[in-house]
């Protein structure tokens, strides 16, 4: 069987997929394949680096201690004492490292496609040349002190805005030049909790960070002068996972993430316009898998909602949710409120979703591999080309035991022993 994409991007020309560590670029037009690329490094080398870095350091600090004016049998005593540092290796419950490429953003000239891996905590990027034989040319590997978890770009698509799980936010060129050494990387800015997206907006000729994190919080930066904070929108009593501006005005914004609703904001403003419950359209799709874990379920635990990823197409709103099977299709109205339109079925989960001029595109937990959606009217269409896609993805697995984390957006949610 065949491993589920689990992130996915789309012009109105081609698709890009990303499967475990290999990143795919499909016509489609016809579904051949114009590009891939397989991550080679091993993970294990952030563990080597580790050590090496702390031989280092204790090297360092035993020079130190040569240079003194100790005697020279003292000396000689202390150094005999040095202790070579422990190879780190993670413990007994630790859980497993993935080398999986985590997240994909195009620029809007679609021109260079950006991704961040784990095996190595680093962004690629990659210029796009469909007259190529592999469209894919990596042009830059920057490495980061954490994992990048989110990117954006700014600056008429020459910086990639990149947040850490920690909570940092960098800048980094888009360019062909050498990366720089990762521990000369400063934050632009940075958040107390993980951050879980970030987008670059604009409003009268100036730029804004917006910045969303595990802790309910969305904040709202002046870039390229990011200490200046203009506010935050609050709102969120869970984390957010997902925000967009709506295409047709990028002065608002949709976000959305452990919360039974999803928002809608005048992030210019710091103005909340609108909200809309989801859980009496999904409750019918919630299965066991949305309840808390184990040790942290009572008697009176309530399936969980997540929503995943949000993607518009002028005043049309598409809402993903987590290991459910269906599409949600909202309205922004005139009024600037919410209407639902649409649930639409569909016949698997979705990992991801994506949108493509005048369909959505959807990565499939089946072998189909992916669902196609048409917007007017908003159903489910049968493509030819998702066989061809599914023949090409390169990732094989004897069964679903060999899946890397599908559903893993609800671990954001923050939890107590009860």
């Amino acid at each position: 069987m065949k491993h589920p994409f689990q992130n996915i991007e789309a012009t109105s020309t081609h698709l890009f997929a990303t499967v475990k560590n290999s990143l795919q670029v499909f016509s489609l037009n016809d579904g051949i394949l114009v590009g891939e690329w397989l991550d080679t490094v091993d993970s294990q080398q952030n563990l080597v680096k580790q050590h090496q870095a702390k031989f280092e350091q204790l090297q360092k600090q035993e020079d130190i201690k040569s240079s003194s004016e100790e005697p020279e049998t003292k000396r000689a005593e202390s150094n005999s004492k040095t202790k070579i540092p422990k190879f780190p290796t993670p413990g007994p419950g630790a859980p497993p490292i993935y080398n999986y490429i985590r997240c994909l953003e195009l620029t809007s000239d679609e021109k260079y496609l950006i991704g961040t891996t784990d095996s190595d905590k680093s962004i690629i990027i990659f210029e796009l040349d469909f007259n190529s034989a592999n469209c894919l040319k990596l042009v830059k590997r920057q490495v980061f002190p954490k994992r990048p978890c989110s990117i954006s770009v700014a600056d008429n698509n020459t910086t990639a805005v990149v947040g850490d799980k920690f909570g940092d936010v960098y800048k980094i060129p888009i360019d062909c030049e050498p990366p720089i050494d990762e521990k000369l990387l400063k934050p632009i800015l940075g958040h107390v909790s993980m951050l879980t997206d970030v987008l670059v907006g604009e409003n009268e000729g100036r730029q804004y960070i917006l910045t969303s994190d595990r802790d309910e919080h969305i904040k709202v930066s002046h870039y390229p002068q990011t200490f200046v904070v203009k506010h935050w929108l609050f709102g969120h009593d869970e984390f957010i996972s997902s925000m967009i501006f709506p295409s047709f005005d990028k002065t608002l914004l949709v976000t959305g993430g452990g919360d039974d609703s999803i928002y809608l904001w005048d992030w210019i403003h710091n103005k909340a316009l609108a909200s809309f419950n989801l859980r009496s359209l999904v409750e019918a799709y919630l299965n066991e898998s949305h309840y808390p874990p184990e040790r942290f379920r009572t008697e009176t635990s309530v399936k969980e909602i997540c929503v995943v990823k949000i993607v518009s197409s002028g005043r049309k709103i598409f809402v993903l949710l987590e290991n459910v099977t269906c599409v949600l299709y909202f309205t922004i109205n005139e009024d600037l409120t919410f209407s639902i339109d649409k649930v639409l079925d569909v016949p698997h989960p979705l990992v991801d979703l994506t949108i493509s001029e005048n369909q959505l595109i959807g990565a499939s937990d089946s072998e189909n591999i992916l669902t196609f959606i048409n917007i007017d009217p908003f159903e489910v269409v049968h493509n030819e080309i998702s066989s061809k896609i599914a023949v090409l993805n390169p990732c094989d697995v004897s069964s679903r035991d060999d899946f890397y984390p599908l559903y893993a957006m609800n671990n954001l949610r923050k939890r107590s022993e009860h």
